[in-house]
């Protein structure tokens, strides 16, 4: 591996020198409060503290036991940046851009060791790498996820081709380590987990039964200790949901899939969310215009029906599990992972035609001039929209007005404006379009304005559809306290929020108040 880098080093400073060149402005980018907020801001004091690394295996990526993502890597990544060098976005920001650099790097090396030409992929490289479909993976703070899973997914792949080709047990334990490692980065791991036997059947490689044996071994515990800490840390995924909207699943991807292809083949406008997505009659041409060209490459046998096999396999695989989401969003950063089935039967095809007409190669240097050029200057542009949340929410809801998020972060845009009747209107929006999981919100308003009563009705309302309990159970302690002058039923519902939210400190700063001030009164009274 040091020997090959060595050698492409003059690339990877190329590479990098045009991320930084692009993306260096956002390392002055604040919060998008979208996730990072939740991620990072609200975690501050937990994620300052080395002690609580063993803690991240233990909960969900949100802190709290009301989510299914179990992804303790990303919030070690945010943990050490934390604890180094406190709350500064500009750390979170640069270390976002070194990840993506080595994110493409990686699948830089893993495509070529499936034995594509080095300057094709250089040339695509470099192409995705200004890509405006990317964007957001360089300069938002969550999709880091998605860029550690590359990393080491890519690290992974790299390590099995090598153990495939040399069957060394130190290739075989890597391999099956940085498997691991992407495991407790994200779920699709465990989808990807197919194209292991997927590749060597595809690329001829060979596996004797005693090899295949020492595979299983070693992963079987793997997983099981995987599925038993995630068991004990996050709810438990509804497979009965799966089966019941099977056709809503199928939907999301066939619609999902085609909008990412076009996007990527022509990106003149990308959005920074899609939401009810349908399929629209440029996607339907550009798909059977795919089709028609793929058909006629293998009829023409410049394609390997193993390779295209390969390719689709792969892109699907790394989009999959998010069809299945059931509040499904289209967000560009989930492209990342699938890349490589795109640029795989991407640079097969061109080696292919350079082969048979070498005078081409002039012609596709132009197109990649010309290409660098508009991506670089569209991605350039694009990348203000995720400057801070001002600017995110307002394109976000340009780009998706019924998606009950965009609301209601549009509602909390006014709220700090104290324009109460706007930030009604969009949360009453909210709550229509996401099944009243803002209610907390809009008891949050009623407070505002004085009415605790009717702010009391939609905090419990909300915890009795179970969203948001921590916040409720905090604030019913507020005004229990403020409006019957209550400290015991105050510190009753303070615990209670604890209790939801035991890694938010927050919430314990307030209980300790609460208990404090009671100790005085008792003091007093005495």
């Amino acid at each position: 591996m040091l020997k090959f880098f060595k050698s492409n080093l003059f690339f990877f400073l190329l590479l990098a020198t045009a991320v930084f060149s692009l993306y260096g402005k956002s390392i002055n980018f604040d919060l998008t409060y979208h996730d990072d907020d939740s991620l990072i801001l609200e975690k501050a004091d937990f994620l300052s503290d080395f002690k609580n690394i063993p803690k991240l295996f233990l909960t969900s990526c949100y802190y709290s036991e009301d989510f299914q993502y179990y992804r303790p890597v990303l919030n070690l990544s945010f943990l050490l940046e934390t604890s180094i060098f406190g709350l500064n976005t500009k750390v979170y920001h640069i270390t976002n851009i070194i990840l993506f650099i080595l994110a493409l790097y990686l699948m830089y090396i893993f495509l070529y060791k499936l034995k594509l030409n080095r300057t094709v992929l250089k040339v695509l490289i470099l192409l995705i790498s200004v890509h405006p479909i990317l964007t957001s993976s360089a300069v938002w703070l969550p999709v880091r996820n998605d860029t550690l899973l590359s990393v080491f997914i890519f690290l992974s792949f790299i390590c099995f081709i090598k153990y495939l080709e040399k069957n060394s047990t130190k290739n075989l334990l890597l391999y099956i380590l940085f498997f691991t490692i992407a495991l407790f980065t994200k779920e699709t791991t465990l989808l990807m987990l197919f194209l292991y036997p997927v590749s060597v059947i595809c690329f001829n490689y060979k596996l004797d039964k005693k090899e295949i044996y020492k595979n299983i071994l070693i992963f079987v515990p793997i997983l099981l200790i995987y599925f038993s800490l995630r068991t004990f840390s996050v709810q438990s995924v509804d497979i009965k949901y799966y089966f019941d909207n099977v056709f809503l699943c199928v939907d999301n991807i066939v619609t999902g899939v085609s909008t990412y292809l076009y996007n990527f083949f022509i990106p003149t406008h990308i959005p920074i969310m899609l939401y009810d997505i349908n399929l629209a009659i440029g996607n339907i041409i550009l798909d059977s215009f795919l089709l028609i060209f793929i058909s006629i490459l293998y009829y023409k046998k410049i394609l390997n029906i193993k390779i295209l096999f390969f390719s689709i396999f792969w892109f699907v695989t790394g989009l999959f599990s998010t069809f299945l989401l059931p509040d499904y969003v289209y967000l560009n950063h989930r492209l990342l992972i699938s890349l490589p089935g795109i640029l795989l039967i991407s640079a097969y095809i061109i080696d292919k035609l350079i082969t048979k007409d070498n005078k081409i190669i002039k012609y596709l240097l132009l197109l990649s001039i010309i290409l660098f050029s508009y991506f670089f200057i569209c991605s350039f542009n694009l990348q203000n929209k995720y400057r801070d949340k001002y600017e995110y929410w307002n394109n976000a809801y340009l780009s998706a007005p019924k998606y009950h998020g965009t609301n209601y972060w549009l509602a909390h845009l006014y709220m700090e404006q104290d324009i109460y009747s706007k930030a009604k209107d969009f949360l009453i929006k909210a709550n229509e379009y996401g099944n009243n999981r803002y209610l907390s919100d809009l008891a949050l308003i009623y407070y505002r304005e004085g009415d605790m009563d009717k702010a009391e009705e939609f905090y419990n309302k909300s915890i009795e559809y179970g969203i948001n309990k921590a916040q409720c159970y905090r604030n019913l302690s507020v005004i229990y306290l403020k409006r019957d002058d209550d400290i015991n039923k105050a510190i009753e519902y303070a615990k209670l929020a604890v209790k939801q939210e035991p890694y938010d400190d927050k919430y314990k700063r307030y209980l300790l108040i609460l208990e404090n001030k009671s100790e005085n009164v008792k003091k007093r009274n005495i």
